[in-house]
């Protein structure tokens, strides 16, 4: 019966994203691919998460990003310093503002309020609130509105206030990748997930495939970038596990905490919109790879969105893995301080 519900979880998924994308919506695998999976979750239609294939696909990603690392990034990564630093300003604040609101309007407690207000990641954020005592389901819940309205928020921002149409995965040009090309690939898959399962590397599923992916392109050995069929599998893939985070969750407990996340998701792409705009009017960057690189989005969502568009996927990969550095560092020490107290 398991088997047989994950067979139509997927299949309903690649029809789902098969019917966006067809609308010419850009991100249509992912998007359709993660409401089938809300809807399942709301509607308690019997739905199972490919929890057991994310690593796979999590590494998949990392090695697309490294594929897509230019020659002499090396070179730029001091170019990156001031909007790093922006990135860090926009963290603090939107943490600030959104530690204080939950508090104050919503009725959060310091734990929750503290994690909730993190950018990132969910997993982590989840297991830092069981040890510390918050409420695990409504950081769950949280975290995955912030992921979800930053893959549904993308588009439209991009459009309407940039003026730039965001181009469908569809539009990838055809690869074709020899038998050689393909065991690379595999390799720097399967080293991401062997790093995940024995090792305690930050993030290992995405740096690990991205770095031995990258050595593989700049050392010339390979010159290896998936075809359109497997990306948008990936999205796909992407998506459901993004939609599953529903998964259990009644609509009252969804109703009851998604005001909150909605308020919270809205300040930080408010602020990352308004640093992307300030500093791309400086000459400091693309505006859409700005926003992408500061959007409150998860590492391998984000990532993937900035391969499917096109955009400066390094650029935006490295932003986001520091991001996720920062918070998972970030979190403890915050926690230790604020206690266990909720007064």
């Amino acid at each position: 019966m398991q088997a047989a519900h994950a067979f139509l979880t997927l299949l309903a998924a690649l029809l789902a994203g098969w019917a966006v994308a067809f609308t010419g919506l850009p991100l249509g695998w992912l998007i359709g691919a993660m409401l089938v999976m809300i809807a399942a979750a709301l509607l308690h239609i019997p739905a199972v998460q490919p929890a057991s294939l994310m690593p796979w696909v999590k590494a998949a990603v990392g090695a697309m990003l490294g594929a897509s690392i230019p020659a002499g990034l090396a070179d730029h990564l001091g170019q990156m310093r001031p909007t790093l630093l922006v990135m860090f300003l926009v963290m603090t604040a939107a943490g600030l503002i959104n530690f204080r609101m939950l508090r104050g309007r919503f009725g959060f407690g310091r734990m929750d309020a503290a994690l909730c207000s993190m950018p990132g990641g969910i997993a982590e954020m989840i297991l830092q609130g069981e040890r510390a005592g918050g409420d695990p389901r409504r950081i769950a819940i949280v975290h995955a509105l912030r992921i979800s309205l930053s893959i549904l928020a993308i588009p439209i921002l991009a459009k309407g206030i940039f003026g730039i149409s965001v181009a469908s995965a569809d539009a990838l040009p055809t690869v074709d990748m020899k038998v050689p090309d393909w065991l690379w690939f595999g390799l720097c898959v399967a080293a991401g997930v062997a790093a995940d399962r024995w090792t305690r590397l930050p993030v290992p599923l995405i740096l690990v495939p991205l770095a031995l992916s990258a050595a593989v392109h700049l050392g010339g050995i390979s010159a290896f970038h998936v075809p359109p069929e497997v990306s948008r599998l990936v999205q796909v893939m992407i998506g459901m596990n993004v939609g599953a985070r529903f998964l259990g969750i009644a609509p009252r407990a969804l109703a009851a905490v998604g005001v909150a996340a909605c308020a919270v998701v809205a300040v930080q792409l408010f602020l990352a919109l308004a640093a992307a705009v300030v500093l791309a009017r400086a000459g400091l960057g693309d505006a859409l790879a700005l926003l992408l690189a500061y959007a409150p989005g998860g590492l391998a969502e984000m990532s993937l969105i900035a391969i499917a568009m096109g955009r400066e996927t390094a650029f935006v990969a490295f932003h986001h893995i520091i991001r996720v550095l920062c918070a998972l560092f970030a979190a403890p020490p915050l926690l230790k301080r604020l206690g266990r107290s909720d007064t």
